[in-house]
């Protein structure tokens, strides 16, 4: 009887330690999966110039250096390029978070005709590729207007009164932008900022459903005791709602922060500066009509920048590993920002509907 018992205890063992066996090199396995483009990334980054390629540098470089990284800092502007591309889309995210926590509590708390219909737009929104977009959005704001009122008031003695209004003192005509007609609002950051603002920004449907989700699970007690005290239904938003879903907002506010950051889409077609990281680094990538490529042009204007014993190539591979190291140092900011979050996202991500 005690040999059947042990036997059994061992046959037990053995099963459980081959399903962990599985279940740790599944584990590990995956984990190699996600990681390895980051891992050969930084594995590219540190290999000197003069071992590029070679077959014994491909995991553990044979000379390593830092100049590669030297280089891509200086060739990026990398300090005014990350100042430039955090304001931007720091203000985008909270545009979009006021915008999509607004039409999501709408369509989980207020009951009004059409509504149904109107989510169902939200969700066709989801599904469209930004390419079919592009073409009437860029229209409109090449001439862009509020609701004709612009182009009525141009050319009338009512522009030419805003358009004489001035600041002595700095010589500023502070209502000019009314007068002169419709604008052309391509090329600047606030294209960017009124379709973050409007629900046209990158996934804009997306943060509804998630915050329409998170305020459908929240219990309306509270929101009840506020009508009845005579709070009005943005009093009740701001005051009740709002607090409560702070994981909505940490979840909605990370994903629209990293996903235009990386985005070259709307910034291509919008705001193509190179003052963004994502536009730098595909301008230095860009082929040249000449015989010099972006990349050897812009390493020559940062040269008498750079200490003298970087170490620098005219090859295409070199070229390679230098955008290499830029996008290394673009996505730096996301994964020190991921570090700091990746607690209160988790939670967030579970609490505000998108699994489940």
């Amino acid at each position: 009887m005690i040999k059947r018992v042990n036997k059994a205890k061992v046959l037990k063992k053995s099963q459980n330690f081959a399903v962990s066996l599985f279940r740790y090199g599944l584990i590990i396995c995956l984990m190699y999966m996600i990681m390895y483009p980051l891992l050969r990334m930084i594995a590219e980054a540190i290999v000197h110039p003069h071992v590029l390629g070679s077959v014994g540098s491909l995991w553990i470089p044979a000379i390593a250096t830092t100049d590669n990284f030297v280089v891509a800092w200086h060739v990026m502007n990398y300090l005014p390029s990350l100042g430039f591309t955090t304001m931007v889309m720091t203000v985008m995210m909270l545009l979009q978070i006021l915008n999509a926590s607004l039409a999501g509590y709408a369509f989980a708390r207020l009951r009004f005709r059409g509504m149904n219909f109107l989510f169902a737009l939200v969700i066709v929104g989801i599904v469209v590729p930004n390419q079919v977009l592009f073409l009437p959005q860029s229209l409109m704001f090449r001439h862009y207007d509020i609701f004709g009122v612009l182009a009525r008031i141009e050319g009338t003695g009512f522009a030419n009164a805003l358009n004489a209004v001035r600041i002595p003192i700095v010589d500023w005509h502070p209502f000019a932008w009314l007068a002169n007609g419709p604008w052309n609002m391509m090329g600047d950051a606030r294209t960017m900022f009124t379709m973050a603002g409007l629900g046209q920004g990158l996934a804009g449907g997306i943060f509804i459903y998630i915050f329409r989700q998170f305020f459908r699970g929240l219990p309306k007690e509270l929101e009840e005791a506020a009508y009845v005290d005579g709070a009005g239904v943005l009093r009740t938003f701001f005051t009740i709602a709002m607090p409560m879903s702070k994981p909505a907002i940490l979840t909605v506010g990370t994903l629209s922060f990293i996903w235009n950051w990386n985005d070259s889409f709307f910034q291509q077609i919008f705001d193509p500066r190179h003052l963004y990281m994502r536009m730098r680094i595909q301008h230095l990538n860009s082929p040249s009509a000449g015989g010099t490529t972006v990349m050897q042009q812009a390493i020559n204007q940062v040269m008498v920048n750079m200490p003298d014993d970087i170490v620098t190539l005219t090859t295409p591979i070199y070229d390679a590993s230098i955008i290499n190291v830029a996008n290394l140092l673009s996505i730096l900011p996301l994964i020190v920002l991921f570090l700091l979050i990746q607690r209160q996202f988790v939670e967030g991500v579970e609490r505000s509907g998108i699994v489940g």
